[in-house]
């Protein structure tokens, strides 16, 4: 398959495809967090999730997202908004649930 994509599109068409793959994957990459927010305020317990790591997560979300910015990246900017928002609600639901 690799091999015919490449002999039957041009660069540009083989970016062009990368590109709208990017896009979807950047929406639907974050929205796999929400199962973990819908587990935690159901069962109303944060059990077995670390506060520390879904911080961590944020943090160098913010930072992905300033490189994005900078390199005006739309896909990695999308893709980290959704990211750090959501991982925001699970910190948030974590602190309310602990």
């Amino acid at each position: 398959m690799s091999f015919e994509l490449h002999t039957h599109l041009s660069h540009k068409q083989k970016v062009t495809v990368v590109d709208r793959a990017m896009m979807v994957v950047s929406i639907i990459q974050p929205l796999a967090t929400i199962p973990q927010v819908i587990k935690i305020w159901t069962e109303q317990s944060a059990a077995g999730v670390s506060l520390w790591t879904w911080l961590g997560f944020s943090v160098i979300g913010v930072v992905f997202l300033l490189y994005g910015i900078m390199h005006k990246l739309r896909p990695f900017i999308l893709n980290q908004i959704l990211w750090f928002m959501l991982d925001a609600l699970v910190v948030i639901s974590i602190i309310v649930y602990s």
